[in-house]
């Protein structure tokens, strides 16, 4: 019964307009809650409850608090040569500073002309 109802409240708030950081929040609340109810006994069954539960949003939010991963991962290890290395990682840092200029030339369109699009 505990589980259908944790269901039915996940899906209810999925039709919600939440981002994902809060999304991941109520999963990783309700998953914390119903292991806490699991988990504890008698007296403690409440507190278990309500630990689990803000545990579990807590980890479920920092989840997506974690800086994005800025190093790119290249598979340039794989060439043996080192020119081959070379021009692996030449490609991988030209791609990384494209990326760069893209983001610059929509902050500067965003301040001058007001073209503002989402963040990349």
């Amino acid at each position: 019964m505990r589980k259908s109802l944790a269901l039915l409240v996940m899906l209810s708030l999925s039709a919600c307009n939440l981002t994902a950081q809060q999304q991941s929040g109520v999963v990783g609340a309700t998953a914390g809650g119903l292991l806490g109810s699991a988990v504890g006994k008698g007296k403690n069954k409440t507190a278990a409850v309500i630990g689990g539960t803000i545990l579990g949003g807590i980890i479920g939010m920092g989840v997506h608090n974690q800086p994005p991963n800025r190093n790119v991962v290249t598979n340039c290890e794989q060439y043996e040569s080192a020119g081959e290395r070379a021009s692996c990682e030449r490609g991988a840092s030209e791609r990384n500073r494209a990326e760069q200029r893209q983001k610059e030339n929509a902050a500067y369109n965003c301040a001058r002309y007001g073209k503002c699009t989402s963040k990349m």
